[in-house]
């Protein structure tokens, strides 16, 4: 008996010497936590009332001393929207990467992208970039490449939404600009098939034609040029049938005909003024056979009568003619 007080002495002595020396760290514990919900209310608020500078100072606090508090993911999402509103689009931006990367399922998973987005238009409208990313260097570097990594993103993230329709269409704009034709095209036709009723998708037709006019004028009069477009305008016409700017689709397709006319009546020009009447006539024939709209059109005409075309074909006929006659007499008395 005596042996068992003893021992239950002892254990009460350790019970309380372990709450004892537990008691300080709980203590602490409950103050961090209510040290971090100040910080998160500050945040909240200075949010509310567009204080950016105090929401980035305390928000950096969250992160730091609190990294693993349930807020410091939030809080991410929070630094992003400050940094956005203060032009600081890089910080921003990996803000919101960080945010969304460390999220299974992200509370402001969708806003996120959303700021994304407004961050690629804003790098597509001219915003530039600091040097080597520095905060203390001028902003000096174009980022129009990183504008459509994150078109890329949000079409690959929300790729039906309205965002999605509008990033391709960015994309593919952006890539105009940069005369990246092929992968202009194909951003555009993606658009097309994603959202074959969407206001954009007529923009898209356009823009296609137009792509193909420019690359004729910028490259090399290709037929394969005319053939594309005359392809691309029958798709709109039939999506689009009542649409107004149809119209718009075929003075591209004339603008196409005038720099393949162009080209082949440089030809003629070429063999006329070296005397060589009868190939020029072929290349001034040409243009009013295939393209009888073309500006050059009329003036292949006039050259054509100029040069006797008749007079010259009839020529040809008879000559053809007599060779004919010459080779069956031939024929007949060997």
């Amino acid at each position: 008996m005596k042996i068992t007080n003893m021992l239950i002495q002892k254990f009460a002595k350790i019970s309380l010497l372990i709450i004892t020396l537990a008691l300080p760290f709980q203590l602490m514990a409950k103050r961090k936590d209510v040290y971090v919900q100040d910080h998160y209310q500050v945040v909240t608020k200075a949010m509310q009332e567009k204080e950016w500078n105090v929401l980035i100072n305390n928000g950096k606090i969250i992160l730091k001393k609190f990294s693993l508090s349930p807020y410091a993911s939030e809080i991410k999402y929070f630094l992003g929207i400050a940094h956005f509103e203060k032009g600081e689009l890089e910080k921003a931006n990996n803000y919101f990467s960080t945010y969304l990367e460390d999220e299974m399922t992200p509370k402001y998973f969708e806003e996120a992208i959303e700021y994304k987005f407004q961050i690629a238009k804003k790098y597509e409208e001219g915003a530039r970039m600091h040097l080597f990313g520095w905060k203390r260097l001028p902003k000096w570097i174009p980022a129009k490449e990183e504008a459509i990594e994150l078109f890329d993103e949000v079409i690959t993230t929300l790729p039906r939404s309205e965002i999605a329709a509008e990033s391709l269409y960015r994309k593919a704009s952006l890539l105009f600009a940069l005369d990246q034709f092929k992968e202009s095209t194909d951003t555009y036709q993606i658009l097309i098939r994603r959202f074959p009723k969407h206001h954009l998708a007529i923009e898209s037709y356009l823009n296609i034609g137009a792509i193909y006019v420019k690359k004729c004028k910028k490259e090399f009069p290709d037929p394969t040029f005319l053939d594309l477009a005359q392809i691309n305008y029958r798709k709109f016409r039939n999506h689009f049938p009542g649409e107004e700017r149809i119209s718009v689709a075929e003075k591209q397709l004339v603008e196409i005909e005038d720099e393949l006319a162009l080209e082949l009546f440089e030809i003629g020009e070429f063999y006329e003024r070296t005397k060589k009447t009868k190939a020029a006539c072929i290349y001034y024939k040409n243009i009013i056979d295939k393209f009888p709209n073309a500006k050059v059109s009329k003036t292949s005409k006039e050259k054509l009568e100029k040069l006797n075309y008749k007079e010259l074909l009839l020529k040809e006929k008879v000559s053809n003619s007599e060779s004919i006659l010459v080779e069956n007499i031939e024929d007949e008395t060997k």
